[in-house]
């Protein structure tokens, strides 16, 4: 076929667009991160659960698991104090009992025994944590000061502390530092003075009374209120009028 001057004209005009078009970048995938490039820290998250059974003074079950109180440290079972630390969590929350288990941002989900690690709160707004801290019934532990993840209520949890460590580390609570006295029943005085928790008085071998004692019992008004705002233990936790359930 004879190419005449305008053919050969079309025929360069239809190379140079093709020449252009291979020039356009093709779409790509967006990029991948490396392997190296850390994870963003899991942001806070609040669930409602039901409670279901104290496990000890920092740990209970409830229908989301098994779960490890952020920040806190309660003594062992067959350690002096694990009773009142369980108790004080039986007194608040029977099965059932709705709870908000929160985890905020930056703390491990999970402890190496596969627990929950979580604040827990009653629906009055008790903070299980704090509540044992304030209790005698525990020590602020695991949290940044000793190699932990930071907690945001860490400084709330140190200074509201009055347990304290014994010297291999064990807790040491409010109620072992005072041991039960063995004196007997003092006549006409007030013997319950000589206590600084219910739980100290259960294991009294003097014969003094165990309770409950009735807020509104005038025979019992006055040891109700030694237990429950004297001793700093606060044995109403559950604010019925009854010390020492």
């Amino acid at each position: 076929m004879r190419i005449t001057p305008g053919l050969r004209a079309v025929i360069a005009a239809a190379a140079l667009l093709a020449g252009l078009a291979g020039c356009t970048d093709a779409p790509s995938e967006s990029p991948r991160p490396t392997a190296s490039r850390t994870a963003e820290p899991a942001p806070a998250a609040s669930v409602s659960a039901t409670f279901v059974s104290v496990v000890d003074g920092d740990t209970i079950k409830s229908s989301a698991g098994t779960v490890r109180l952020i920040g806190i440290d309660t003594p062992e079972r067959g350690e002096c104090g694990h009773h009142e630390a369980t108790a004080a969590i039986e007194r608040l929350l029977s099965p059932g009992h709705p709870v908000t288990l929160e985890l905020p941002a930056g703390q491990n989900d999970i402890d190496r025994h596969g627990r929950l690690v979580r604040y827990a709160t009653t629906a009055s707004g008790v903070d299980l944590g704090l509540m044992q801290l304030e209790a005698g019934n525990a020590i602020a532990r695991y949290d940044s000061t000793d190699g932990y993840p930071a907690h945001p209520r860490e400084a709330l949890y140190r200074a509201a502390q009055i347990a304290g460590p014994g010297p291999d580390g064990a807790v040491v609570t409010v109620a072992c530092q005072n041991p039960q006295p063995s004196a007997a029943r003092p006549s006409g005085g007030r013997w319950w003075e000589l206590y600084r928790s219910c739980g100290q008085l259960r294991k009294n071998t003097a014969g003094h009374p165990i309770g409950p004692f009735d807020r509104d019992d005038p025979a019992e008004s006055e040891i109700y209120e030694w237990f429950a705002h004297g001793t700093g233990n606060n044995g109403d936790g559950d604010g019925d009028g009854r010390a020492c359930e």
